[in-house]
């Protein structure tokens, strides 16, 4: 008789340790996770994650919440009159009339892109904007997508400042308030923004203590402008792939083991295959502007090869006709066993990792990993996406 009570008294206690008792009782309030995956999906479509929120929302979101700062790095700068970037400057210029200090950051090669938006954001109050030229040091750009907010949350992801990637793009980021990856952001910012002033390469000395292989770490591209306690990029995707004991999940934009003219760069291409020998089921998805391209034969090879399965996903014109560099997938991420995850800007192209200003995020044993196998699973499954026929004469996409 008195062992009944006390089994249900802790059956109670037990239950209001549980998530979902947490939820619903209205005394105790559930922890925001620190990182939180953040989707842009082409319009007509049903691609979207119903679990997932808008880059378009979270975007004006975090800069309408801005207090202090807004650093921002990105290839380029694209808004159309009344699309889903417009709230975002908006929000942009209400922050800096309310005295948030803005440093934007933008490659010097796509300047013309829109030279109206890049004005309206040089007219904020408080508001700087530099140009990032590697040009006499490499022939790299400045591809790296991402702001941080107050020094304490930061955006990453594939999404360009571009109306279409909030709109007409496949995209895929986080917003974060991990202060691993906001203090290594900062730091990198801080790097390419002097450099952008200078145009001196900054000294990187080793730093005393190096932590490698964390839960959460932040991996750089390229090697001559990165601090060494930050690893490259490169170097982690490989050893990802190489650690795979079950499925790699690939999506990108695009995906080239040639480098320049005639360079064979097989760096990506030799973990992949190497993974699929040895049993790995992997799973290489990428966008229909491969096709009439220099690499479209050598994927075509990676489909003869057991355990290796590649895909393109093809997204139809929108209603209004054809939109120049959009209705295309962009994401770029790694899935590794479901369990480890990167995320970051670089297509798998040598000069991403080499020459050019990228940055990929690193996750393990995180739950994040599933949730993006889940997105891969989504589009592979999808009537957007095709397996690649080795002996199929495919046309041209028209992208511009």
């Amino acid at each position: 008789m008195i062992l009944r009570p006390f089994l249900l008294m802790l059956t109670a206690c037990i239950a209001l340790g549980t998530p979902q008792a947490a939820q619903a009782q209205p005394g105790i309030q559930r922890q925001a996770p620190a990182t939180q995956l953040v989707q842009s999906i082409p319009a007509e479509t049903d691609l979207a994650d119903p679990a997932l929120p808008f880059a378009r929302d979270v975007w004006v979101e975090m800069v309408r919440g801005a207090k202090a700062s807004v650093d921002a790095a990105e290839f380029y700068v694209t808004n159309r009159p009344g699309s889903a970037l417009e709230p975002v400057l908006v929000e942009l210029e209400k922050a800096g009339a309310r005295g948030v200090k803005i440093r934007f950051l933008l490659s010097s090669k796509m300047l013309d892109q829109d030279p109206a938006s890049v004005a309206r954001i040089r007219h904020i109050p408080g508001a700087e904007v530099r140009s990032f030229d590697l040009a006499g040091v490499s022939k790299g750009i400045l591809h790296a997508k991402y702001f941080v907010v107050d020094g304490k949350m930061a955006f990453l992801g594939s999404q360009n400042f571009d109306w279409r990637s909030l709109e007409h793009i496949h995209e895929l980021g986080v917003r974060t308030t991990e202060a691993r990856i906001v203090g290594r952001l900062g730091e990198l910012f801080n790097i390419d923004w002097q450099f952008a002033a200078d145009h001196k390469l900054p000294e990187l000395p080793w730093p005393a203590a190096l932590a490698w292989r964390t839960a959460v770490e932040l991996v750089a591209s390229p090697p001559f402008l990165t601090p060494k306690n930050i690893r490259p990029a490169l170097d982690v995707l490989v050893e990802l792939i190489n650690e795979a004991k079950t499925s790699v999940r690939v999506q990108l934009l695009v995906y080239s083991p040639i480098s320049g003219q005639d360079h064979f760069w097989p760096v990506l291409d030799n973990a992949l295959r190497a993974a699929a020998v040895r049993g790995v089921k992997v799973r290489l998805l990428v966008s229909d502007w491969v096709l009439g391209g220099r690499a479209l034969p050598h994927l075509k090879a990676l489909t003869l090869i057991p355990n290796l399965e590649v895909k393109v996903a093809s997204i139809p014109e929108a209603k209004e006709g054809h939109i120049p560099y959009a209705r295309t997938v962009h994401s770029k991420y790694l899935v590794v066993d479901e369990a480890h995850l990167a995320l970051g800007t670089s297509n798998w192209e040598e000069s991403y990792f080499t020459d050019s200003r990228n940055i990929e995020l690193i996750f393990r044993d995180s739950p994040l990993a599933a949730q993006v196998a889940r997105i891969h699973d989504r589009l592979w499954d999808s009537r957007y996406a095709f397996a690649l026929d080795p002996i199929k004469v495919y046309e041209k996409r028209k992208v511009d």
